[in-house]
């Protein structure tokens, strides 16, 4: 079941007044929709057992559980849970839910009054003004907010008659909750429901479509990041220390300093500065193998150290991310000691033992940090030209190996033709790039053309189909617990990740077409005020709300692209990577003339 998306539907659908402040519009988060994603065999149990911290959370990126001395007896079936409470006279059971962070970190709140991440500016920061409840049944429900120390902000009785689902809708004034913890749902006794959803109204403020779309994408990004640390979380939900993305990291530096630029003002840039050289202070103390920096990290130990996560890798494509991905947010926020210290680091990667026999560079080391990869970039696409990139900047003079199979994605996988175009704009030419020959635009326009066919001509009566929904790519899996590779080029694909929906965007000379499936996506729940979902199905059944962080940053990044194609003004990132003499000189292993930016447009010198 799909949300309305405006107040006035709702409103007017259940006779409820809830009204939004002039100039502003009320969208529905939902905190959780009680669908389950399990794979196939796997048993469904009642109250906590079944509860995974890593595969466990809500919609908002953050945990839940169960409570009340009834709570065992809950059950959760496919998209609902349920609550017997019959004739027990002393018996309640019900959900909390964290607005912000886990329930037992007390120092992460969300102020209704602001609700998206501090950093954001208030002009485009949006309030909580409302709370939805689905469910059905009969007998009391006790809606609660509560502050940190389990003090009450907001309560409200639902006195519950009813055999099908109905939404109950209730206002909250944002100024009365400005340091929220959890939400809680609670089934009084003798209570007989059914619970499928809750939801905050989110009152936004009036902005264009171009520049929410950045926004939301950056927001949820940011949500992963931790002030306190430096790193991104590789997931939203997750304990801060437990699992941080280096990559990511670097991409949330990055999407900071677009969202500086005046044209946005989404934060400031004092706030970016600080995020970057931040950043790099807690990076430069990672123990690095061979110069390559780990995947992921943790921390551990007395001291609160970071180190590589145990079993992943130092990898050489998510150092090529973060490298580049600094490098040019120090020059967009003119911050040179930053910069000339990444180069430095570039430089000092040692990369003539990741080169594996083949001349090709290594994946990376073991988390030893001397075991070489087997596996190297040779297969074509984003990933190993970012790579190819970064050995050039330390090493100009390098010539790899020609790519595998040159202009082909494997798999037909989305984000492969589209990584690179998120910091450099060379890559949207169709003049032969110098290494393989090939051209990237009209490449990059044939994976799109494939990826807006592959649904209707396999799932023409589909709900992706019908409303122009796209994006064979990577990303997490149905189930939220393992990674998914899909593409154009495998037969009855059916999971969408729409981070290639933004990836893609800037192929589309109208880009008012892809705003307007945002607005499509939205009121399907797909793009809610939290940002993008992970995945969801052709059949628009399903989808995963997990708030990933590497997706984040595509999304991010993507949006700040289409939102300066859409202005006709100067891309700061791509301004960036024309401003580096490091990064051109590598970059004439692709193109020896170089690339030059008009408006929000990007194309080559020499077309």
């Amino acid at each position: 079941m799909r949300l309305l998306s405006t107040v006035g539907a709702v409103a007017v659908m259940l006779g409820t007044q809830v009204m939004a402040q002039p100039a502003t519009r009320l969208v529905w988060q939902p905190v959780q929709e009680y669908f389950i994603h399990r794979d196939e065999g796997q048993q469904v149990l009642a109250g906590t057992k079944r509860l995974n911290s890593f595969t466990a959370y809500t919609h908002i990126g953050t945990d839940f559980g169960f409570h009340g001395p009834a709570e065992h007896e809950i059950e959760w079936l496919t998209d609902e849970v349920v609550v017997h409470l019959g004739q027990q006279p002393d018996a309640w059971a019900g959900m909390w839910h964290s607005l912000a962070g886990q329930a037992r970190n007390a120092s992460r709140v969300m102020d209704f009054t602001h609700a998206y991440p501090e950093p954001v500016t208030a002009r485009y920061q949006p309030r909580v003004t409302a709370v939805m409840l689905r469910a059905s049944g009969r007998g009391r429900i006790k809606l609660e907010i509560k502050s940190p120390t389990d003090e009450p902000r907001w309560t409200q009785v639902i006195e519950l008659n009813e055999k099908q689902y109905r939404m109950f809708v209730h206002p909250v004034a944002p100024e009365s909750v400005r340091d929220g913890k959890t939400i809680i749902w609670t089934a009084e006794p003798g209570a007989e429901v059914k619970v499928s959803g809750l939801f905050l109204g989110i009152e936004q403020p009036q902005i264009p479509w171009d520049a929410y779309a950045f926004l939301a994408s950056y927001a949820k990004i940011a949500r992963s990041y931790s002030i306190g640390t430096g790193f991104v979380r590789d997931r939203a939900h997750i304990e801060e220390g437990a699992f941080e993305s280096v990559s990511a990291t670097g991409m949330y530096v990055l999407a900071s300093a677009a969202a500086a630029q005046e044209s946005l003002g989404v934060v400031t840039a004092d706030y970016a500065r600080w995020v970057l050289t931040r950043t790099h202070e807690a990076v430069k103390k990672l123990k690095t193998g061979r110069g390559l920096l780990p995947h992921f990290v943790h921390r551990h130990g007395r001291e609160n150290a970071y180190s590589i996560h145990p079993g992943t890798e130092y990898s050489t494509v998510d150092t090529a991310i973060y490298a580049q991905s600094m490098l040019q947010a120090a020059i967009m926020l003119d911050v040179p000691a930053v910069a000339e210290d990444l180069i430095l680091q570039i430089k000092e990667i040692d990369y003539d033992l990741l080169h594996l026999p083949d001349g090709h560079l290594s994946h990376g080391l073991a988390d030893d940090g001397i075991t070489l990869l087997p596996h190297g970039w040779q297969d074509w696409g984003g990933e190993t030209t970012l790579v190819m990139l970064m050995e050039g900047i330390a090493s100009p003079e390098h010539r790899p190996p020609p790519m595998r199979t040159p202009g082909k994605a494997w798999q037909g996988t989305g984000f492969i033709t589209e990584l690179q175009s998120l910091l450099h704009p060379d890559f949207d030419s169709d003049v032969p790039d110098a290494h393989d020959g090939v051209r990237w635009l009209s490449v990059r326009r044939s994976m799109l053309g494939a990826q807006l066919a592959y649904i209707p001509k396999r799932w023409p009566q589909s709900h992706a189909a019908r409303n122009g929904i796209y994006g064979f790519s990577a990303g997490e899996n149905e189930a939220g617990n393992g990674y998914y590779v899909g593409g154009v080029d495998l037969p009855d694909q059916k999971l969408i990740h729409p981070h290639y929906i933004l990836m893609s965007s800037t192929l589309n000379p109208q880009a008012q077409e892809t705003y307007d499936l945002l607005e499509r996506m939205e009121k399907a729940s797909y793009f809610p005020p939290w940002g993008m979902v992970e995945n969801l199905n052709v059949d628009g059944r399903s989808y995963l709300p997990m708030e990933g962080s590497l997706n984040a940053g595509f999304e991010a990044l993507s949006a700040y692209h289409l939102f300066a194609k859409n202005r006709k003004i100067p891309d700061a990132i791509y301004a960036a990577s024309l401003k580096s003499p490091q990064i051109r000189r590598a970059m004439q292993l692709f193109y020896p003339v170089p690339a030059k930016v008009v408006g929000g447009d990007r194309e080559a010198a020499a077309q």
